[in-house]
């Protein structure tokens, strides 16, 4: 039967979710969905009473969980034979969640032994066994990054001079990627639907928009963050022929505005900045306030598209000719298995080389063992939740303060050890304990003059120092001129997902 059920999960194809059809049950495993549930029905009633019960005390007596859920809510039932979701299968006395790849082996696909219910996400109860063939990355040449690496690489496609065009890879991936975009207050959400559509629609008038995308670029453009521009499922309007270059809409919306060179520089800007928006920034004219914000401005099209098909939905030739460029949003977070004895120079890396902070998972708790042999200063988050509940916060956070200090004056690496917790570190920020500029690395090369004192001897008197210029590459956490080269900041959970 498991192996029936995982052709009918690669028959449907997809990302998996639900929608599969009868046809394609019956191809994976021989019969409809309808009948295989009767039959598991009928079965598990002759096994437990020998009989189908015969009124409603003998249904609930004599039958299993899941037949209480057939019996039960006939409704729920017919939206499980359409693929849509089922109860929890931990509600079932039988059964297990079972994966294999789709037709593409690109994506895992879950389905329930006993409801057939079909997924395309992990269930929560869904048991590893270790047996499970591997997924492929068919496009692993595609130009791709990380949810947690996708702002350095819209920095670095925005610097070439071409607009990013995210791919999310589903609805689930878009939904994502959007919140992400827009958690920031200095971004700003483009929605080309008035743009497409049009205005029987969307009920918002083709001019209306043009002004709203004005606004919107130049709230970005003051405010440095980024223009969002949605494209979602419905793809991209004809910027050029419909838009920037029409004679009503050119001042508001000039092609050179999806242009990253025009940029680097505030040159047209006061073309689009109305009266209104050129007004004084404290002691900055608003040209002066622009140069500074300017720089970290950018602009992304966002889909909800995938690299085999969105070329065609999207209507890439919609958009400004050699001014963009597709870059492929993974949803997992960049990781990687390594041995005990490499994790000081793999942290080293990640902190120093790529300016992250490392999150450590290992459910066997060595490298909790590891870092107490270490030059560490760690903090027991549990502690520190447990006193912020008996004691409040300010005095969980001046313990946090301590373990900082410490880690400082000594140079040691920062060990916040999560364990099997959970807690939102966002509510453990505070500028005066436990500054967020600690979670904000980069890396930066820096001239330090070090002065070195020779002593002679016993009691002897230092010969006078001489200056030495040393180049050295450190971690500094932005704000600061530089911190202690061989600090670190990591945190450790029990997980094995973390």
């Amino acid at each position: 039967l498991e192996a029936a059920l995982m052709a009918y999960c690669k028959s449907v194809g997809g990302g998996g979710g639900g929608g599969a059809s009868e046809e394609s049950f019956a191809k994976g495993i021989g019969g409809s969905k309808e009948d295989h549930i009767a039959e598991k029905v009928a079965g598990e009633v002759l096994r437990s009473a020998g009989s189908q019960p015969s009124d409603e005390a003998g249904k609930e007596s004599n039958t299993t969980l899941f037949e209480k859920w057939i019996y039960g809510t006939s409704a729920a039932a017919k939206e499980a034979l359409k693929g849509k979701a089922a109860p929890p299968a931990g509600e079932y006395s039988k059964g297990r969640w079972i994966r294999t790849l789709n037709n593409q082996g690109t994506c895992y696909l879950y389905i329930h032994t006993s409801t057939y219910q079909m997924q395309g996400t992990r269930p929560e109860d869904f048991v590893d066994d270790g047996k499970q063939e591997e997924a492929e990355d068919p496009y692993e040449n595609f130009p791709s990054c990380y949810k947690d690496d996708m702002d350095d690489a819209i920095a670095k496609l925005w610097k070439s001079g071409k607009v990013p065009l995210l791919l999310c890879c589903g609805d689930q991936g878009y939904d994502e990627v959007k919140k992400l975009l827009t958690s920031s207050p200095k971004n700003q959400l483009l929605d080309v639907a008035p743009f497409v559509k049009g205005v029987i629609a969307t009920k918002i008038k083709f001019a209306d928009h043009v002004e709203t995308a004005r606004k919107l670029a130049v709230q970005a453009m003051k405010a440095g963050g980024i223009l969002v521009i949605d494209l979602s499922t419905i793809g991209s309007p004809n910027w050029k022929e419909k838009i920037c270059q029409v004679e009503e809409y050119k001042k508001s919306f000039p092609i050179w505005v999806l242009d990253p060179n025009a940029h680097k520089e505030v040159d047209k800007h006061g073309q689009i900045f109305r009266k209104e928006e050129k007004k004084d920034v404290g002691d900055k004219d608003w040209d002066e306030a622009l140069a500074e914000s300017l720089p970290s401005f950018r602009i992304v099209y966002l889909c909800a598209f995938g690299p085999d098909n969105y070329e065609k939905n999207v209507q890439s030739e919609m958009l400004p000719q050699g001014k963009w460029s597709a870059l492929r949003v993974k949803q997992e977070f960049d990781s990687k298995s390594i041995n005990l004895k490499s994790l000081i120079d793999t942290l080293d890396s990640i902190i120093h080389e790529k300016g992250k902070i490392p999150v450590i998972s290992d459910p066997t708790e060595n490298t909790d063992t590891f870092f107490a042999f270490q030059n560490s200063n760690i903090i027991e988050m549990k502690s520190v939740i447990v006193a912020k509940s008996s004691q409040g916060l300010e005095s969980a956070l001046e313990k946090m303060r301590q373990k900082l200090v410490a880690a400082l004056k000594s140079g040691n690496t920062l060990v916040l050890r999560l364990s099997n917790s959970t807690p939102d570190l966002e509510a453990y920020k505070s500028d005066e304990f436990f500054p967020s500029i600690l979670f904000d690395c980069h890396v930066e090369e820096v001239e330090e003059q070090a002065e070195e004192q020779v002593y002679g001897g016993f009691g002897g008197k230092a010969s006078e120092g001489k200056e030495e210029k040393v180049e050295r590459r450190v971690t500094a956490s932005k704000g600061q001129e530089r911190t202690v080269s061989r600090r670190r900041l990591c945190s450790t959970c029990a997980g094995r997902n973390g």
